[in-house]
């Protein structure tokens, strides 16, 4: 069968007109909508012009699209055909343009037509997890055999995989594509398109919850892809899923073929299951078997996911006639994407081993699960420190936090010493864990990807997963490994005080002329960063915004943080009466939780309802969200807050106006200076001298700040 297009048959499938014709010196057989993926001096390329009005209709809403016409100009010398719906005049001379009247529909009808001229096999996948792995295994195994077109990046999608299926005009041995949930929904069924003779389904798990609400839905998108299997092809299916979800799939196959073969992890009565695995620090040892036959084979840090999509590819090869035995050494040399149970060997400047597998490419709660479960079995080789660093899992809707409480009892039986978590789902696990195993939890990578090094021995071990949507996790991937490069200093024992003072070991002063706005001056490092929180600052600027009602009365309500004295000498009991004044005198004094609390019941109505508008407030002074995680400001490590000078500048320059309402901290060469001074760990503060600001932090004590001020004021 001829391979590639002639140019008039390209015209002819698209019903479409010749603005200019050049002679064709070879077949078109490669296709690509993104100019910059056109291959130099290689002929037979088509571009397809999408214009940013067609690419902003088909999704329905506007986005950072270049219009298609525009961005070729840059590339035209890398292609011999142009298929787009206007003409562009300055490429007149220069390439064959075939004009349609809609060209994201012209990539369908171009790869109905290429799949016509594809005689071998093409292998479909879909799975909420494992679809990538299992294409990459299979072009792993096959890449010295066979010529083969198989997606790459996110052309899983409506308009990805028909891309990909204009390409099968190559007529390689053996096409793979990968077939996202995105284009089997009800924009199209892809799988229609590009007619799969072997359609694979890697996994139903909690995926794009946030729309379909449930796996069960999930399932019945998935199955879809059976609709384009050919006529009694091949349908292969993980039986490791819930009975419902793998029943919608094996009936939606049946439809369509009785060759329907399993494989499982646990199952065995599957056509071909896992009879075994051996762990060493470095590979894993797996034994499978197929048509009561068992196989061998090595793999370097594969997890139970990983696992479970190389005994698919294997299936599916067997299925399709390979011999199967000569391709088993080659899964020790088998490379994942990037972040996918990547191993990274590192060494701190005190020459400490540390061993990170990073899988933080993507998530879900399966492939959480499976990444808990590989630590599990290899933190047993480590002598050191063991360490998980888990980053919440999107898009999982008004499930989330339900099924981000199934990984807790994988955490807790993981033998982790420690476990760091990141982002809003991750934050209530952590919360639920014992207060040993906490690291800590935190809402930015860059002060998680800091705090984790101080934590790590010579020969320690870390896990790092998480989502790279919904958060600035996935920076975690390059700024950890960095920041272990780069350690020094080990903590063996960590106390609060003890990561104070490791975390901030240089105090900093800046001094801010308010009615001229400009920085008077700045002492010791202008770029420490503590590691309490400001909400007590602007927690006392919303009341005084409010106006406090100074001489009433409250009887104090039962909270957590009930103990100690006040400084009038009043116990933090239950039902002990005071003044507002007494509780603002205590916020702004000494930070008593209890005090904040019942400030925040009477004027706000809950702590709750407080806290929200604190982190409101932070937000619109362009305050760092991490300055703002709890109301009372004081170090916790399952929250774990930072805050710099400028934002303690900020704070102070919105505290300004009710300066006067401040008490006077200060009395030197007849000048009243007032502010206030915070902070149990490291003691920081804000001050006004009429229009001069002064903002300090990370001094041991009050006296320490006292005695920095009086040299300012006496210079």
């Amino acid at each position: 069968m001829t391979i590639g297009f002639m140019f008039e048959e390209i015209a002819e499938i698209l019903d479409g007109a010749f603005y200019n014709q050049i002679e064709q010196t070879s077949p078109i057989i490669d296709f690509e909508f993104d100019p910059s993926r056109l291959l130099e001096n290689k002929s037979g390329n088509c571009f397809i012009s999408i214009s940013k009005e067609r690419w902003n209709q088909f999704h329905r809403k506007e986005l950072p699209w270049v219009d298609g016409n525009e961005s070729i100009l840059k590339y035209y010398t890398n292609c011999n055909l142009i298929i787009t719906e206007h003409p562009i005049q300055q490429l007149e001379q220069s390439v064959t343009q075939i004009i349609v009247k809609d060209s994201l529909a012209a990539i369908k009808k171009l790869a109905q037509a290429a799949r016509d001229k594809m005689e071998s096999p093409v292998i479909g996948i879909t799975g909420s997890v494992g679809k990538s792995s299992t294409r990459l295994i299979l072009e792993h195994l096959l890449k010295d055999m066979n010529t083969i077109v198989a997606t790459r990046g996110n052309h899983n999608t409506q308009v990805g995989v028909p891309l990909y299926g204009t390409k099968l005009c190559q007529n390689p041995k053996i096409g793979i594509l990968e077939i996202s949930l995105n284009a089997l929904n009800n924009r199209g069924n892809q799988s229609l398109t590009v007619k799969p003779n072997v359609c694979v389904v890697t996994s139903i798990g909690e995926a794009h919850l946030s729309t379909l609400h449930s796996t069960i839905n999930v399932a019945k998108f998935k199955a879809r892809i059976f609709d384009g299997l050919e006529e009694n092809g091949l349908a292969i299916i993980n039986k490791d899923m819930s009975p419902d979800e793998f029943n919608i799939l094996y009936k939606r196959a049946k439809k369509r073929t009785n060759r329907i073969k399993t494989y499982s992890l646990v199952d065995n009565s599957a056509d071909l299951f896992l009879k075994k695995r051996i762990h060493e620090k470095y590979k894993t040892t797996i034994v499978f078997q197929y048509k009561n036959k068992d196989y061998e084979f090595d793999m370097k840090l594969p997890s139970d996911g990983t696992i479970m999509n190389t005994l698919g590819t294997f299936l599916c090869l067997a299925e399709l006639d390979y011999d199967i035995q000569p391709l088993l050494s080659k899964m020790y040399d088998f490379k994942s994407l990037d972040r996918v149970m990547e191993l990274k060997q590192l060494q701190t400047k005190d020459r400490r081993r540390i061993d990170i597998i990073d899988d933080s490419h993507n998530a879900a709660i399966p492939s959480m699960i499976n990444a808990i479960q590989t630590f599990t079995e290899k933190q047993k080789f480590y002598k050191g420190t063991k360490l998980l660093v888990l980053g919440q899992v999107a898009d999982l809707g008004d499930q989330s936090e339900a099924l981000h409480d199934l990984l807790i009892p994988y955490i807790l039986d993981s033998g982790a010493d420690y476990v760091f978590g990141h982002g809003h789902y991750m934050r209530k696990v952590i919360r639920q864990l014992p207060a040993d195993m906490v690291g800590g939890w935190f809402n930015n990578a860059q002060d998680l990807s800091k705090r984790v090094p101080y934590y790590c021995s010579d020969d320690s071990f870390i896990v790092l997963k998480g989502s790279v949507s919904g958060s600035d996790f996935r920076k975690t991937s390059h700024l950890l490994p960095a920041n272990i490069i780069r350690s020094t200093k080990e903590i063996r024992q960590p106390t609060p005080l003890l990561l104070a003072e490791v975390m901030q070991p240089q105090w900093g002063m800046v001094g801010y002329d308010l009615s001229r706005g400009k920085q008077l001056f700045r002492l010791g490092y202008i770029n420490t960063q503590a590691i309490e929180g400001i909400s007590p600052i602007l927690f006392l600027y919303l009341l005084f915004k409010k106006g406090i009602r100074y001489e009433e009365t409250c009887y104090l309500n039962q909270w957590p943080t009930n103990k100690g004295m006040s400084i009038a000498n009043k116990p933090f009991n239950k039902g002990q009466l005071f003044t507002h004044r007494e509780l603002v005198d205590e916020l702004i004094e000494t930070q008593h939780p209890s005090a904040i609390f019942e400030l925040a019941y009477l004027y706000f109505g809950s702590r709750h309802k407080a806290m929200h508008e604190i982190m409101d407030l932070a937000e619109s002074f362009e305050i760092t969200s991490s300055a703002t995680l709890n109301l009372s400001g004081r170090y916790r490590v399952k929250e774990q807050q930072s805050f710099k000078l400028v934002d303690l500048l900020k704070s102070g320059q919105k505290m300004s106006q009710y300066q006067s309402q401040l008490p006077i901290c200060l009395k030197t060469n007849g000048i009243n200076i007032r502010g206030l001074m915070f902070g149990r760990l490291q003691t920081h503060g804000i001050f006004f001298q009429n229009h001069i600001l002064i903002c300090v932090s990370g001094l041991a004590g009050k006296q320490a700040i006292i005695h920095k001020l009086v040299e300012i004021f006496n210079r």
